[in-house]
């Protein structure tokens, strides 16, 4: 069951890193809010959590504490290895844009 769960997460990590490349001038120059996703990508609040948990700790995003709210609200910015994946994602895509 948690390999269910692990594929999940890293599926829809890909679907999070997609939206973020398409995005990606807003997120590499000022963050994007994390609330933004969950709208964005019809993502469950709990699947998107597991999902941007999953990027963070391979540090391809990271969460900064926005504002000191209940519940806490974090800014999603590039991690160390976003341009990586960045540049995987965009070869991927027709045309390598």
């Amino acid at each position: 069951m948690a390999d269910k769960s692990k594929a999940k997460a890293q599926q829809d990590a890909n679907r999070i890193a997609e939206w973020l490349v398409d995005n990606r001038a807003e997120f590499e120059q000022s963050g994007i809010s994390e609330d933004r996703l969950t709208g964005s990508l019809g993502m469950s609040v709990t699947d998107e959590m597991q999902a941007v948990d999953y990027l963070e700790n391979r540090d391809e995003v990271v969460r900064w504490p926005q504002a000191q709210t209940t519940p806490p609200r974090f800014l999603l910015k590039p991690g160390r290895i976003w341009p990586k994946i960045r540049d995987a994602v965009l070869v991927k895509r027709p045309g390598g844009q």
